[in-house]
């Protein structure tokens, strides 16, 4: 049967209810959420630009020890840039006109050997003083929360808490002798925090844990870490030397809440894994963290994933998909978004991303991450030169995470059948080199309107009809899209 063919039975047999719709929401192609059919077309992923300043923060003083990275947040506020940052076991603060340039004011908030310094908790006791934050472990981040009636806790800081020496009911099984759940502490300025709860959840066991505000729900996400082995791969990696001696099982677990105190799955271990290893990655992957972000139509994860074998020991990041945020498919898996650096580099060994979604700067995305020198546990070494972990900036244009592409051959994709909800279509491709042209196909398998070749680069690319129209189309359509030496991103319609 031929694909017009297989347009025309498609529109005719979808219900009402079954129908996307194609709005001002941006559809990237990350998944085939959208796709009916395609031939000689192929997705890849575009790795963010980092930035030639890298890194952007380093540490600088004696109270940061060697280790300085966004195992915390960065928002932007008016024109400031703050940022909250893991610093040794304590959590420090700095500021930026313009998210490059840092600068760590003297606060006066925790001092170290009698100096003021610019951090805003001080991760365990020291020179006689006490920690800020009892069972303090490490800063997951901040989020400024305006929902909350209380300006008192206009900020919230989500961060590790652990209880060594624990004997009763809510023993972390993964853990023993160990109570580990989310702690929250409250600020109404950033800076000056007050413990509100220890154990707001104990279904996280870990670190590296991200959250998201899920406006479809009224609802905070969150993200985090928890042991699970799926059955198949326990199965298929069960002979590898090196899983038997280093695999933990990292994965990552979804719990909810509407205000970040009260969730709706507070016991350990009880939390639905949303991402783990598959028998597609190498043995002894595990998956460390997954940020997650509403973006356009979809959730996008970012996996950071642990390639945790001696002869490839390192943390970079890929990219995940959902409708519903829970649900997820991974993006070209295997090919990093966010890789680490060469030999030598800062980022060499392990990335990671900041808590908060990417902020937008004019039409790019920024995502701020750490970056390590040195392996992580239990592998030890490192390049030589100084041993440090800093903080760098990386960023991509908006939409262009991944793309479709067709060589000089040509590809088409055909969509499923899609009910418009404006009548001016906007591509962000590129095809400055090649050209885009689509076809607006109805029920009965005929083409009713053409493009006019698009012939450029951008991030909003206007649809200009040959032949055709979309005015007065009600009824439901496929769009025929044809590449060559061209890539696409998203389509969307105003």
């Amino acid at each position: 049967m031929t694909t017009v063919g297989l347009i025309g039975i498609a529109l005719l047999s979808a219900s009402p209810d079954a129908l996307l719709t194609l709005g001002a929401e941006h559809e990237l192609f990350l998944d085939d959420a959208l796709i009916a059919a395609s031939r000689n077309v192929t997705r890849r992923v575009h790795p963010a630009e980092k930035h030639p300043g890298n890194p952007l923060l380093r540490p600088t003083e004696p109270w940061e020890g060697a280790v300085t990275i966004v195992y915390g947040s960065v928002l932007r506020e008016g024109e400031k840039y703050r940022m909250w940052y893991y610093a040794s076991g304590n959590v420090a603060y700095a500021e930026s006109a313009d998210g490059i340039a840092w600068v760590k004011p003297r606060l006066g908030l925790v001092r170290m050997d009698d100096e003021d310094t610019n951090l805003v908790v001080r991760g365990q006791p020291a020179g006689g003083e006490p920690a800020t934050l009892p069972y303090f472990y490490e800063i997951f981040g901040v989020l400024r929360d305006d929902r909350d009636p209380d300006p008192q806790r206009r900020y919230k800081m989500g961060f590790l808490s652990i209880q060594r020496d624990y004997q009763g009911p809510r023993e972390d099984p993964f853990h023993p002798r160990q109570r580990r759940g989310l702690g929250v502490a409250a600020s109404a300025d950033g800076l000056r925090w007050k413990l509100l709860d220890n154990w707001t959840t104990e279904a996280i066991c870990d670190g590296a844990t991200h959250w998201c505000w899920d406006a479809k729900r009224s609802k905070y996400a969150l993200y985090g870490r928890t042991k699970y082995v799926a059955p198949e791969v326990a199965e298929a990696w069960a002979g590898d030397p090196s899983v038997r001696a280093h695999f933990w099982g990292r994965s990552v677990a979804r719990v909810e809440s509407p205000d970040f105190l009260h969730w709706d799955i507070t016991e350990p271990a009880q939390a639905p894994v949303v991402m783990t290893a598959d028998t597609k990655d190498q043995p002894g992957t595990e998956i460390y963290s997954m940020l997650v972000f509403p973006y356009e139509s979809v959730y996008l994860g970012l996996v950071q994933v642990f390639h945790n074998r001696p002869d490839a020991c390192h943390l970079d990041i890929e990219l995940a998909v959902s409708r519903d945020g829970v649900r997820f498919t991974r993006v070209c898996q295997g090919e990093p978004f966010l890789p680490v650096g060469p030999v030598g580099a800062w980022d060499r060994f392990n990335n990671s991303l900041a808590t908060n979604p990417p902020l937008v700067a004019g039409d790019w995305l920024r995502f701020y991450y750490g970056g390590r020198t040195a392996r992580h546990s239990p592998y030890s070494g490192a390049d030589s030169g100084d041993g440090f972990a800093g903080i760098g900036l990386a960023a991509i244009q908006r939409d262009r995470f991944a793309s479709l592409g067709a060589s000089f051959d040509g590809g088409q994709v055909i969509t499923k059948p899609l009910r418009l909800a404006a009548r001016r279509l906007h591509l962000n491709a590129k095809c400055d080199f090649g050209e885009i042209v689509v076809e607006v196909v109805a029920a009965d398998g005929e083409a009713v309107a053409r493009s006019k070749p698009v012939r450029a680069d951008g991030l909003d690319l206007p649809v200009q009809w040959e032949s055709g129209s979309l005015d007065g189309m009600d009824q439901p359509v496929s769009l025929r899209i044809t590449l060559r030496n061209a890539l696409l991103f998203s389509l969307w319609c105003s």
